[in-house]
């Protein structure tokens, strides 16, 4: 007579590595790549220098961990400006004119309503402030300063009266070392690496800037197995251009800090 242990489970389906809730910003520490040093005193550099310049910018390429590194900061921002908000604006690249300008007003009126919300002394986090028109950015730094509250914005590039706190640089060795830890407890997607080979896909880690986009391609080379659910993660620039973002989690509102 064959019996069932108590603890027996049926085998899970594997997952994509690549799939979002293994990717997603909050879901692999940022990494700062200088010679591992904690990255704690890393962060709390960032925040005492954005409590001198008030604000403060993180530059970077698509997909070089901006939002990852704002994640890791949460807590940080929470405990040294309370009563803060944080929102996420994206856009449609393939906008007309018309419309992308549209959306950058809708952007400029979501930062200014979440930023009329802010405790003096809090902070507002705006990831993706190239979204914003000019104008905007004038009104939430004024806003910021006569208000008695801070301001840490991520763009692609360096924006006027921002001070930039940090630039975020993909390089190959942080490649290898995320690729690693994200095939780590995922042989199967190990295995279907190495038989579709390297090839142009991973023979020059030291051409990509964009890692969100690698893992774009390395998901779809991974594949699912069948019945497992599609969790990519979605790109930017989808209908809504308006994202709140929580640290932990996608919530319906703003971010408290």
């Amino acid at each position: 007579m064959c019996t069932m242990p108590d603890d027996f489970r049926p085998p899970s389906q594997p997952t994509n590595p690549f799939s979002s809730r293994h990717t997603r910003p909050g879901a692999i520490p940022f990494r700062f790549g200088l010679n591992e040093s904690d990255p704690a005193d890393h962060i709390a550099r960032i925040v005492a220098d954005l409590r001198y310049h008030r604000l403060g910018l993180i530059v970077g390429n698509h997909g070089s961990g901006k939002s990852t590194l704002l994640h890791d900061m949460a807590d940080a921002l929470q405990a040294e400006f309370p009563g803060g908000k944080w929102i996420q604006l994206t856009a449609d690249p393939n906008h007309s004119a018309v419309a992308g300008i549209s959306s950058m007003l809708l952007n400029d009126r979501a930062a200014s309503e979440a930023q009329a919300t802010v405790s003096p002394g809090g902070v507002l986090v705006l990831d993706g402030a190239e979204q914003l028109s000019p104008w905007g950015r004038f009104r939430v730094r004024r806003r910021a300063l006569r208000a008695g509250h801070v301001c840490l914005a991520t763009a692609h590039h360096d924006l006027r009266g921002f001070h930039v706190l940090h630039r975020t640089k993909v390089t190959a060795k942080l490649i290898e070392d995320l690729l690693a830890e994200l095939l780590r407890d995922h042989p199967n997607a190990r295995e279907k690496l190495a038989r579709v080979g390297n090839g142009d896909l991973m023979s020059s880690f030291a051409d990509v800037t964009d890692v969100r986009e690698l893992w774009s391609r390395l998901y779809d080379v991974v594949g699912l197995s069948p019945g497992t659910p599609s969790t990519r993660m979605p790109e930017s620039g989808t209908p809504d251009n308006r994202i709140d973002l929580r640290p932990a989690s996608h919530p319906e509102n703003c971010l408290d800090l």
